[in-house]
């Protein structure tokens, strides 16, 4: 596996899969893509994998020799990784593209990263940071913690989800970092 020296720092970087398994004799392991789009795979030569324990910092990169299959399974296969024992050892890395080769976005969509740490705004006013984006059912949820300090019930800063649905988000511009609140109530 080619191991160039010179790593870029994760924060250049956008998680576009994780590896979920080995698959087969020959080294390939299956791939969970973080958008649900493999297509942009097929056209990677080189990714970096961040390693799912230890020094997390720590990014190698590996080029890519086969990319099979489709959204149910996808399978890459890695240079220099030649065996499932070889292949088992990456289960749980995370790979890294550099932004222009990650999944293209359609209309309204963003990375996740772009919205973290963004300000939460309601009528123009700062209310809360984003701090991170989980998946929530049908819709994704927008993890906020609020800026009036801690919560009286709690050790910690106050903290509430809000629905990534535009009922309640208005305007997201990235430039800014600004998020808009519709409505103050789902805060509650």
């Amino acid at each position: 596996m080619d191991q160039r020296e010179g790593s870029p720092k994760a924060e250049g970087l956008l998680v576009t899969g994780t590896i979920r398994s080995s698959h087969g004799l020959d080294g390939f392991v299956k791939v969970e893509s973080a958008s649900g789009e493999v297509d942009h795979f097929a056209g990677l030569a080189e990714v970096w994998l961040r390693p799912a324990s230890g020094d997390r910092d720590r990014l190698r990169r590996v080029e890519i020799e086969a990319v099979e299959g489709s959204t149910a399974l996808l399978l890459v296969k890695f240079r220099g990784v030649d065996g499932p024992e070889a292949a088992r050892k990456l289960a749980g890395s995370e790979i890294l593209v550099p932004r222009d080769k990650a999944c293209p976005l359609e209309e309204g969509e963003f990375y996740v990263c772009d919205l973290c740490q963004c300000v939460l705004v309601y009528d123009g006013v700062p209310i809360g940071t984003i701090t991170g984006v989980m998946e929530g059912g049908a819709d994704d949820l927008l993890e906020v913690i609020l800026t009036d300090g801690g919560d009286p019930d709690s050790s910690g800063p106050k903290k509430r989800l809000v629905p990534l649905r535009k009922e309640f988000v208005g305007k997201i511009d990235i430039e800014a970092r600004t998020v808009e609140l519709m409505h103050r109530w789902i805060l509650e």
